[in-house]
């Protein structure tokens, strides 16, 4: 590839969705990308594509509850490229969504995916970020995670309003505020994306809006200008949704 940027970009759970396509936008803009997956088949294969389209991709097999993996996700990243620019913090799970009872054990699964592994992530990676001279935190949350949200429009959105999700994607929110105050002295900028309601596996079908158009908060966020970037702001599509 002829256009890399020289800047390094990780997405957790980039094998599919709105993470691959993440990392295909950015690939294409230049950046080095670097996605994971808990298969290592399927990171693979996705590699494949964004490599077949013109991207600089490679893979890593990551469990983000995984403290293991997660340590040697930073090695790989040091030992391959010595540094890290961006930070998708991606990968996420809706399990309450499948017509059962929420309960205690998916709450709590939910919040270790959704929260504490996005934390754990960001804290392993932060001395690779550092000697970026352009890093980036993005993480992926939620409209539902607003308190706001869920106050003024409860009769639009309560269908959704699951107990683990919803409450991850604030915790999500809250994360990004603190990690912007106090990563900023690091010079890592942190944000929270709300990619909108996309044609996934999470989303269905019956969602609006395209997977292209889904990534495309995340992918701006990584792109936009220094001085304009959103710091600890939770934004749709340049808008900021109030927490």
């Amino acid at each position: 590839m002829e256009n890399k940027n020289g800047k390094v970009a990780l997405i957790t759970g980039g094998n599919k969705g709105i993470g691959k396509e993440i990392a295909r936008q950015l690939g294409l803009l230049g950046y080095t990308v670097v996605l994971t997956a808990r298969n290592r088949d399927a990171g693979a294969k996705a590699v494949e594509e964004l490599v077949a389209a013109g991207c600089d991709a490679h893979t890593v097999a990551l469990e983000v509850t995984n403290s293991s993996d997660i340590a040697s996700l930073a090695k790989y990243l040091k030992e391959k490229f010595g540094k890290l620019d961006v930070l998708v913090n991606n990968a996420g799970i809706a399990i309450e969504w499948d017509g059962q009872p929420t309960n205690a054990d998916k709450v709590r699964r939910t919040l270790e995916t959704n929260l504490i592994a996005p934390y754990a992530i960001t804290e392993a990676l932060v001395p690779l970020l550092s000697l970026s001279s352009d890093a980036r935190v993005i993480n992926h949350s939620s409209q539902l995670g607003s308190i706001d949200a869920a106050e003024n429009k409860w009769q639009y959105i309560s269908a959704f309003m699951t107990v683990g999700y919803a409450t991850s994607k604030a915790g999500l929110n809250m994360l990004t505020q603190i990690q912007s105050k106090s990563l900023e002295a690091k010079g890592i900028a942190v944000a929270a994306a709300h990619p909108g309601w996309v044609k996934t596996d999470l989303g269905s079908d019956a969602a609006p809006m395209e997977v292209a158009e889904g990534a495309s908060t995340a992918v701006s966020l990584v792109t936009i200008a220094r001085e304009q970037f959103p710091h600890g702001q939770l934004v749709h599509k340049g808008v900021r949704i109030p927490w």
